[in-house]
């Protein structure tokens, strides 16, 4: 069995073949057509496999984004399409490929990885990674609830050459995003089984909503705009086909689209975990350190006006980190060490991620002065949201 290594052009064919036989068998979907961004030439570097005879029968794809939260701009790549050859499985390939994506996304400075999962989370968490708070909720609405929503603007189809400019200034205007180009907007909007709307008000788009019937991706799966076109696309999308429940996914802090269906009286929900398409939200720290250098714009923000200290040891890696702050003035230092030194507190990667992203408060996870506690119980845990449509 050879080292995990990038996938070569004249491999891509086969990597497919492993990877639709994994998750499609029985589909009426390709994993080429569903993740156009993850499998194109230009991504190849960072779909590793492992070979044996010149035969794939291991893989794992990473897809290198910028997600943009709480004014940070944070560097992150979503795992996704690990898949092992049910013949040759429970011979350590897909640790390896984990292994060696880990060191990847390390290398090139990523803040953190992050993959979606559901039974093989136990298998993550022995490689460090680890569930964390939730990535936002699904409101399931009934078609006969179609009638609650106004439509005071005309609805009609999404044209590539004439809306693209305007859903790409609509979606950039919302605070959380992933950062996609032109060329990325396209392909994400032109998705099979999947359609966009738009809602136009003299003239102009003042929204738009994209709708999934597919296997991987199924309901709302992105929208923008203001709450009379939102409420227009809604309208029109819910009145047919007849008879069929829509998911519509939300991030967890307030926004239009959970206003407004709250108002029209729309209140069944469920976390997106549990949801048609998703799974458990698992994340894993490459650096604690350079993690929380790359979140100290919000650190900063939430921390201005106390102080307080905490130093950390990440049991896994040997890495310590120091975090102190006072007034205006935040600091992040820390080094290697065989053991915690001086007072810093042990934890494991598994915790690391807790501690910074949930679902527990800091001062559940840590043994905290009281001071120090409710500086970091300001800050985390840090939420984020990944918008289906985006979803890997």
């Amino acid at each position: 069995m050879e080292e995990a290594r990038p996938v070569r052009p004249e491999e891509l064919d086969q990597t497919l073949a492993l990877v639709n036989r994994v998750f499609r068998t029985g589909v009426d979907q390709d994993m080429s057509t569903d993740y156009p961004l993850v499998f194109a030439s230009a991504n190849l570097n960072n779909l590793r496999v492992v070979s044996e005879g010149g035969r794939i029968f291991s893989h794992a794809a990473m897809a290198h984004r910028e997600l943009r939260e709480h004014g940070c701009a944070l560097p992150v790549s979503m795992i996704c399409a690990v898949a092992t050859d049910p013949e040759r499985r429970r011979r350590g390939a897909a640790s390896r490929i984990m292994e060696d994506a880990t060191q990847a996304m390390a290398a090139r400075g990523d803040a953190f990885g992050l993959l979606w999962t559901g039974p093989a989370r136990d298998f993550y968490r022995r490689l460090g990674w680890e569930v964390v708070g939730s990535n936002g909720w699904t409101y399931l609405v009934e078609p006969q609830q179609a009638g609650r929503f106004e439509q005071p603007l005309p609805v009609r189809p999404f044209q590539a050459e004439t809306d693209l400019e305007r859903i790409i200034e609509i979606h950039e205007a919302q605070p959380r995003q992933l950062t996609r180009t032109q060329a990325e907007y396209r392909t994400l909007l032109t998705l099979p089984n999947s359609e966009v709307w738009m809602a136009e008000e003299t003239g102009q788009a003042e929204g738009y909503l994209v709708v999934a019937r597919a296997y991987n991706k199924s309901g709302v799966v992105e929208w923008g705009g203001t709450s009379r076109a939102l409420s227009s696309l809604l309208a029109r999308v819910l009145a047919e086909p007849a008879g069929e429940r829509m998911q519509v996914f939300v991030p967890l802090p307030d926004n239009p689209m959970t206003e407004l269906l709250t108002g029209r009286g729309c209140h069944t929900r469920i976390p997106m975990e549990v949801a048609d398409g998703c799974g458990l939200k698992m994340v894993r720290i490459l650096s604690l350190a350079n993690l929380m250098r790359q979140l100290s714009p919000h650190l900063e923000k939430c921390l201005t006006g106390c102080s307080g200290q905490v130093s950390l040891w990440v049991r896994e890696t040997g890495e310590r980190v120091d975090l102190r702050w006072d007034g205006d003035n935040l600091e992040v230092g820390g080094g290697r060490s065989r053991d915690p030194q001086n007072g810093a507190q042990e934890l494991s990667l598994r915790q690391a991620a807790r501690l910074v992203f949930g679902p527990e408060k800091p001062s559940q996870v840590l043994d905290l002065s009281n001071e120090s506690g409710q500086g970091l119980d300001r800050a985390f845990p840090f939420g984020f949201h990944i918008g289906m449509l985006d979803y890997v």
